[in-house]
């Protein structure tokens, strides 16, 4: 059963099919009132048996087809099949047809129009039939064979519903989760071009602060030596944090920064004692352009600006901006360091740093270029297309 409505149904029908078989029997075709009684209580069960144990609801319905054509007497009523029995076994079969037992149902049924056209058949032969019986086993065999083929399809029908239904619930999931990603990626994108460029700054600071700043007492060294020191903690802490967050890519909402912030940007790398060189004549039109180039730009200058004040402390720096042809080229290039810059950069090939970068460019349509000079030092370059898809005036 699948459900106390469904149960209740079943119940309600099976008490109403024997209370009418029972008297039906007994008066109309002379079935002894025993054996009435049984053959109505093996109509009546047969429908709850066939929800619950559908073989057992089959046999009860066939026992008292051949019960009632073996008691039965012949006579002006429909036979070989009372209107009573043509009832129960259209309910059996529904109920078998909705519950996918429809084999069994196709079982039953041709067993019960074979039994009955047998028993029309013997009946015939000693001048015993009664008039009209071949249209009744017609008219048995039609409403019985629809009711099995309604009730299968609507089984059908529920099936595919629910199929489809959970199908949905599983797409809905899906993309759920692939927000969910998305906004974890995003978490960590930030962390990483926001958080550990500005600590990666801090540490520069507080490391080369007895160099920059000459006089300082012992006692103000070591205050600067333990951000320092703090601030790597804190850098390698969020690296591990972002190896759990950050499994894809992600949208951005807020306001975020674009090429005309990349003179801050440019000086505050500056104060971390980076000699800077930069040419940014093609960002005087930035307001021209969508947000999300700007952000990609700035982001990539931000991240190979971040790269040398980790990898390559002492060099010397240049940051480009320029229109070539139809596209935008950002170059981040820097000559050898106090560390091997070459080795900084193949060391962040295999994390975040690279890896974001090409992926925020490729986002807007555009590519990135990086790997080690020949003379040491490393050099970045985005290229993006530029929306007005023209080359600028006097460009290559």
């Amino acid at each position: 059963m699948r459900g106390p409505v469904e149960w209740i149904v079943w119940s309600v029908a099976s008490v109403v099919i024997a209370a009418v078989a029972i008297p039906t029997h007994a008066v109309f075709y002379d079935v002894p009132v025993a054996i009435a009684f049984l053959l109505g209580f093996l109509l009546g069960g047969s429908v709850l048996l066939a929800a619950v144990l559908p073989w057992w609801g089959a046999g009860a319905q066939a026992a008292a087809v051949v019960g009632f054509s073996a008691a039965s007497t012949v006579t002006g009523g429909p036979w070989p099949m009372p209107v009573i029995g043509m009832i129960a076994l259209a309910l059996v079969l529904v109920v078998l047809g909705i519950h996918g037992r429809w084999r069994i149902g196709g079982v039953l049924w041709l067993a019960v129009i074979v039994l009955l056209t047998s028993s029309a058949l013997v009946a015939a032969t000693f001048g015993e039939v009664a008039e009209g019986a071949f249209a009744d086993l017609i008219v048995t065999a039609s409403t019985s064979a629809l009711a099995l083929f309604s009730a299968a399809m609507l089984a059908q029908l529920l099936v595919a519903r629910l199929e489809v239904r959970e199908a949905r619930e599983e797409t809905e999931a899906e993309r759920a989760h692939v927000l969910w990603q998305q906004e974890r990626a995003r978490i960590a994108r930030e962390m990483h071009d926001v958080v550990a460029h500005s600590m990666s700054i801090v540490h520069m600071r507080a490391t080369s602060a007895r160099y920059r700043l000459a006089g300082l007492d012992e006692e103000v060294v070591a205050e600067f030596d333990g951000i320092a020191e703090q601030a790597r903690g804190a850098l390698r802490e969020m690296r591990g944090l972002l190896g759990v967050l950050r499994e894809g890519d992600g949208v951005l909402d807020a306001p975020q920064p674009g090429l005309a912030d990349l003179p801050a940007l440019i000086e505050a790398t500056r104060d971390a004692g980076v000699a800077i060189t930069a040419s940014l004549a093609a960002g005087d039109d930035a307001e021209e352009l969508p947000a999300s180039l700007q952000l990609a730009l700035y982001r990539v200058a931000q991240e190979s600006l971040s790269n040398v004040v980790r990898h390559a402390h002492g060099a010397e720096v240049f940051v480009g901006l320029e229109r070539v042809g139809p596209e935008l080229w950002l170059t981040v290039e820097n000559g050898p360091g106090e560390a091997d810059a070459a080795e900084g950069g193949a060391r962040d090939q295999g994390g975040h740093g690279i890896r974001g970068m090409v992926e925020r460019m490729a986002s807007v349509g555009g590519t990135l270029d990086h790997g080690s000079l020949a003379g040491g030092g490393y050099r970045v370059v985005a290229r993006a297309p530029h929306p007005s898809g023209a080359p600028a005036e006097g460009g290559q």
